[in-house]
């Protein structure tokens, strides 16, 4: 265990970020072309435009253009473990750049803002049915749903919620006479922690530290799991069945 993967992050994300961001876009499409076929793409998505490329083609080539970039910016710490977690994430920021955003409260105008007390960033559609009385930014989401890593089914009752969310809410309703306060709603599936930024910012630290110990925990897991089998039908189900008699046994008082 003594030789973790630290995941990238903070200045370490920012040199490689900053690297793979002078890759030219002969270099992606050469990439591109070694991963998608011609006759596989389709340029409707537009995230790779401003390089003559669809999202599609821009995601094939990120792994093998992240792998340079990382090996470029930090030689000392490149494995590619890690350069392939960094092109993941960098994907997943690609998809959701993707999809559409909501209209702030700076986009509908200064009147919007002086009727509800928007702060510009503000999203909430205030009063429409649903909306809150607070302001909140978009909420940033896992791709991955809470009910998919939850096996106690729990999650059920709220099974298209995220794994994970986190947004920022301010509460200003008469704030002359309440005060303003700004908090982090950190949900996790169907729950959900209301944090001042400061504690918000202790949550990161841990979530980050976390994240060192789970790649470690799934490292020994994968190599564990190289003894693992799958059983014999034929022996499973004579014992399912001598488990039955044994219950029927003790249910008829026979035995």
């Amino acid at each position: 265990m003594s030789n973790i993967r630290q995941p990238l992050y903070g200045e370490a994300a920012v040199q490689v970020r900053d690297q793979l961001a002078t890759s030219t876009a002969e270099d992606i499409r050469q990439h591109a072309d070694q991963q998608t076929p011609d006759a596989g793409r389709e340029h409707t998505e537009h995230q790779g435009d401003d390089l003559g490329l669809s999202l599609a083609e821009v995601l094939a080539a990120l792994p093998a253009v992240a792998d340079h970039a990382m090996k470029t910016a930090l030689p000392e710490r490149y494995t590619p473990e890690l350069a392939a977690e960094f092109a993941q994430t960098m994907a997943g920021i690609l998809r959701e750049q993707q999809q559409e955003r909501p209209v702030t409260a700076a986009q509908r105008g200064p009147e919007w803002m002086a009727k509800w007390g928007c702060p510009g960033f503000c999203v909430e559609r205030h009063g429409t049915s649903g909306a809150m009385e607070c302001h909140s930014t978009a909420p940033v989401e896992t791709t991955l749903k809470a009910a998919e890593v939850d096996c106690s089914g729990y999650s059920e009752n709220g099974e298209s919620l995220p794994w994970m969310t986190a947004q920022v809410i301010v509460n200003n309703d008469k704030a002359q006479a309440y005060g303003r306060e700004t908090k982090v709603w950190l949900g996790y599936g169907v729950h959900l922690a209301e944090l001042p930024p400061a504690e918000a910012r202790r949550a990161l630290d841990a979530l980050r530290g976390f994240t060192v110990r789970l790649a470690a925990v799934v490292d020994f897991a994968e190599q564990v799991a190289a003894d693992d089998f799958a059983g014999d039908p034929e022996i499973a189900a004579a014992d399912r069945e001598a488990e039955a008699r044994r219950v029927r046994a003790i249910t008829e008082g026979t035995r």
